[in-house]
């Protein structure tokens, strides 16, 4: 028994030179610290390309929004113009002055936008993981080349609702014989708006739903309805209207109100109602806006 002591006591030395060692090694490794995966830069260096993120993640100063409206805003860098989505946009947005935004800078759908995916303030991470909007409204937006810029100008806002002006419209921008196309005429608008349709049944013109709404191209002697308008599109004519920017455009007058008791009706805001038109492109800021879905 005693003949075993000296082995037992070497073994205890070493477990206990070992376990020591250990001890040593586990505290002396720091903990490594988690790498942000959003990079931080410039609006301005996002749009360009100027600067790259593994994921495409980035973080931005919280900008100014330009406009928004439901899940879509539209922020400014000079004349570089995005748009950054979230679900709850438009009430999120006046609570973002001072944050720092984690965006994902997405391709598709077009145009080029970011996706809002985190909060960020004064270090500490407010909200994260944050959802896109349904359905995600965007503009198209058109180059130079995708607009025929060379349409012939046309003063669609004196069409008027008597019958010489209905006649004169008839001739002038309506398809004269059988597989005739529409014809595409530039033109400008300073007064438009977003109201009730003009035609609703009177139950439905007192407690209107979203799709009852429509915009009318206000003349001085009549107005026209819009129809076949993007979701992209009627997103924009709400930043103009904003603005109270005028609606400048291609548009296809693609029918006239024959019913001469219809024409006579003055409705509120948009007086004599006189045909249909589809706005086909319009102009905002550097850019061309696809209006119409059917082209």
């Amino acid at each position: 028994m005693f003949g075993a002591t000296p082995r037992l006591r070497l073994l205890v030395i070493l477990l206990a030179g070992i376990l020591a060692i250990s001890v040593v090694a586990v505290v002396g490794i720091k903990k490594k610290e988690a790498v942000d995966p959003y990079l931080h830069t410039s609006l301005r260096k996002i749009a360009t390309g100027d600067t790259l993120s593994p994921g495409f993640l980035f973080e931005i100063d919280a900008p100014t929004f330009e406009f928004v409206r439901g899940g879509t805003g539209v922020v400014r860098d000079g004349n570089v113009m995005e748009f950054i989505v979230a679900k709850d946009l438009e009430t999120m947005a006046p609570r973002l002055a001072g944050a720092r935004l984690g965006v994902r800078k997405v391709f598709t759908p077009k145009p080029m936008h970011l996706n809002l995916q985190r909060i960020k303030r004064n270090g500490a991470v407010e909200a994260d993981s944050l959802p896109l909007p349904y359905p995600l409204v965007l503009p198209r937006l058109l180059s130079a080349n995708q607009v025929d810029l060379q349409a012939p100008g046309a003063a669609l806002p004196e069409i008027g609702w008597d019958a010489a002006a209905i006649q004169d419209a008839k001739l002038s921008y309506m398809p004269q014989k059988e597989g005739e196309s529409f014809r595409l005429v530039k033109s400008a608008y300073e007064r438009f708006a977003y109201v009730p349709k003009h035609d609703l049944p009177a139950e439905r013109r007192l407690n209107p739903a979203p799709e009852d709404y429509a915009w009318y191209l206000i003349g001085a002697k009549g107005s026209l309805q819009v129809v076949d308008l993007t979701l992209g599109g009627d997103f924009m004519l709400h930043l103009l209207k904003s603005k109270e920017l005028p609606l400048i455009g291609a548009f296809t007058l693609v029918a006239l109100q024959e019913d001469v008791a219809a024409r006579q009706i003055a409705h509120p805001v948009i007086g004599h109602v006189v045909g249909m038109a589809r706005l086909n492109w319009f102009e905002y800021a550097n850019s061309y806006v696809q209006g119409c879905t059917a082209r």
